[in-house]
């Protein structure tokens, strides 16, 4: 079976969520994931946490236009919009919403720059779900679990296309008991995308590769080149 690998955030590091990360990424990757807010001018914002620390002070990415998000935050000007990004590179898009007021702007972008064929929309918070399912219930839509809360919530979703699920999660179901969940969303028609937090991806990955559709690496290159003899 062929696995989708898409770089998490471009490259995970100092440079994530930016142009050159995500180009670097899809040296090796089929495509990308990354985070979308929304700024208080209504520009769609690649940023993965809600604020960042800038001079000894917390800035929320919500309060602050797309202008002077780009003057003060520590990256600057390498902090992209959505629509940069799927100017500057192509493959297959993870638009990952972290805000529900990111969904009917997003949609809309996607749209006009036809690429519903090649994206897929995820979040991690169910009512954001929700809602891209009622904006587009032709889309691609995946829940990602991020604890044991949204696992609770997962069998309740109607309208799935994937989930994503953490590798991180064998630390504390066990392998087998994972390879069991993952078996089990299969069997409900359900893609499996695999991404970590804190693992170690060579390690992991290839235990995880008859079981997945998608690899969402921190490192493509790096897992690449370790398997590119093998499944990769």
């Amino acid at each position: 079976m062929e696995v989708l690998t898409l770089g998490h955030r471009g490259v995970r590091g100092k440079l994530e969520n930016t142009v050159p990360a995500f180009k670097r990424a899809l040296r090796w990757a089929d495509g990308v994931e990354m985070d979308v807010r929304v700024a208080v001018d209504g520009k769609l914002v690649v940023h993965h946490d809600g604020g960042f620390w800038s001079n000894g002070n917390y800035y929320l990415v919500s309060e602050l236009t797309f202008k002077d998000l780009k003057r003060l935050h520590p990256l600057g000007k390498l902090v992209p919009s959505v629509k940069e990004v799927i100017r500057s590179v192509s493959g297959f898009f993870d638009f990952d919403v972290k805000e529900p007021e990111a969904v009917e702007p997003l949609l809309s972008l996607v749209e006009k720059n036809s690429l519903f064929a090649s994206s897929v929309f995820s979040a991690d918070n169910p009512d954001i779900v929700k809602k891209l399912i009622s904006e587009c219930p032709d889309c691609r839509v995946g829940f990602s679990i991020t604890g044991y809360s949204n696992a609770i919530v997962l069998p309740t979703l109607r309208g799935l296309y994937s989930v994503h699920v953490p590798i991180d999660a064998v630390s504390y179901v066990g392998f087998r008991n994972l390879v069991a969940i993952l078996r089990t969303a299969r069997k409900r028609g359900l893609k499996i995308f695999l991404w970590n937090y804190r693992m170690d991806e060579l390690t992991w990955v290839p235990r995880f590769l008859p079981f997945v559709d998608a690899v969402i690496s921190d490192d493509p290159a790096r897992l690449r080149k370790a398997f590119m003899n093998d499944a990769y």
